[in-house]
Order: C-alpha cells, then structure tokens, then sequence
C-alpha cells in the first residue's frame, strides 16, 4: 500500500501504511492530530490506514498538518500515489479482468460449438 491525499477545503484524507491495522501507532497519531491546532475531528479506519481529519481553514491548513505527520514518520511524500496514478491502476485492472471474462466466453462459445459437431458427427 502506498500513501495517498486527498485535500478539499476544512477536509485532508490520508492513506498511511504506517497505522494500518496497528492500534498503538492509530493512537499515538489520533494525540497528535487531536492536540494540533485548528483540527476539529479525526477519524481512522484501522483496516485501510485511512485518516480524515477535519481541520478549521481560519486556523490551519492541510500543508501544516501534512508536515506534522511527515516529520513524526506517519506520512511520506515520496512515496504518495497521485490520484491520477490510482485511476490508471483501477482501469488497468478493470480492463484486464474485462478481457478475461470476453476472452473466456468467446473461448467457451467456441468449444460449445465444437463439442456439439462432434456429437453430431458421432451419432
């Protein structure tokens, strides 16, 4: 899993690999994030190592918070996924299962047939 942000106004979404599925780094962060200043909520999903942290605009910015984490070593920059990475991975994916189940049916629709001459020419 590679780290991930998502930033709209008030709102940062994080993917770290850091926390997933590890409940003392899951809390040593929730301390952090909750004691900085200008965060409102924070919630982790343990199973994704998803973080959202709603912050207040008048008071922080998702560059801030973004900085603390990297430098407490929950966050690498060099290491996140652009979004634009993460849908080539997803169509990619799609496309290749796509093909998959078009190739197997034409395979199968082929075989059909076959078997089905061969029945007729054996009776």
């Amino acid at each position: 899993m590679s780290y991930y942000c998502h930033i709209t106004p008030g709102r940062l979404r994080i993917k770290t690999p850091i926390i997933k599925q590890n409940p003392v780094k899951i809390e040593q962060v929730r301390r952090l994030l909750e004691s900085f200043p200008g965060v409102e909520t924070v919630s982790i999903n343990a199973l994704t190592g998803s973080i959202i942290i709603n912050y207040s605009d008048c008071t922080t910015n998702a560059e801030s918070i973004l900085n603390i984490l990297r430098e407490k070593g929950y966050y690498h920059f060099s290491q996140e996924e652009q979004p634009e990475r993460a849908i080539e991975t997803v169509v990619s994916r799609v496309g290749t299962t796509v093909g998959k189940v078009i190739l197997g049916a034409a395979v199968e629709k082929a075989f059909e047939g076959s078997m089905l001459s061969l029945l007729a020419f054996l009776v």
